[in-house]
């Protein structure tokens, strides 16, 4: 009954971002969900992105608020289980500082595209997990060496069938995915690390213990 608790304080620690993220999800969510069942006013009243609202309103703020918002229970579970997989892993792969720049340049990145290429009066709400999908992406192309065949091709196949449902479903941003996405395959690019954060950070751990160990003859 203690591994249940001891995992999840593991991941806290571990993870700081991504858990910050999940918690502002969910918190936003049962907002939304008792306020006013996910219903468009509730969504534009909460920060969800319209794009004359930006433009002619000149309400900018919506571009980073709709990176924690979303229009379900379902939607937010599916987000939810891919931030803790995927996002939980390139934190600890990137290291906070650089998953932060990741997460939140790949959420503007969405929200910029759906402004510029979407529907004047759509409503849309979170696409930055898109950018994390499109690191891990990127990432399986530079550093291979990093996973074993099977995890590639889950990963693959997993972007994959996120972006068919993207197309392939009603009331979904294409845009705000496509714009998360490519943005962090861009970004990415230019960020990954020549060893994982973890490993990095392990090896200066067990450097610093080495140093502060006591002299012995």
């Amino acid at each position: 009954h203690m591994k249940r608790p001891n995992q999840i304080l593991s991941f806290l620690k571990t993870r700081p971002i991504t858990s910050s993220i999940v918690i502002v999800d969910f918190g936003m969510t049962l907002i939304l969900w008792i306020d006013g069942n996910f219903s468009l006013n509730t969504l534009i009243k909460y920060g969800a992105l319209n794009p004359l609202l930006v433009t002619q309103n000149h309400e900018y703020l919506r571009l980073i608020t709709v990176m924690f918002l979303h229009g379900s229970l379902i939607h937010f579970l599916m987000n939810g289980l891919a931030l803790f997989y995927i996002g939980g892993q390139m934190e600890l792969i990137l290291g906070p500082k650089k998953y932060s720049i990741l997460y939140f340049i790949s959420g503007i990145g969405s929200s910029i595209l759906v402004v510029l290429l979407g529907t004047a009066n759509s409503i849309t709400v979170s696409g930055a997990i898109f950018g994390i999908m499109g690191g891990m992406l990127m990432l399986t192309f530079q550093k291979p060496r990093w996973f074993n065949e099977r995890a590639i091709r889950s990963i693959r196949q997993l972007i994959v069938i996120n972006l068919a449902f993207t197309f392939l479903f009603p009331n979904i941003s294409v845009a705000g995915h496509v714009g998360g996405l490519i943005t962090g395959l861009i970004l990415f690019y230019f960020m990954v690390p020549k060893i994982p954060y973890f490993v990095e950070k392990r090896q200066k751990e067990i450097q610093k213990q080495s140093m502060e160990a006591p002299y012995q003859a």
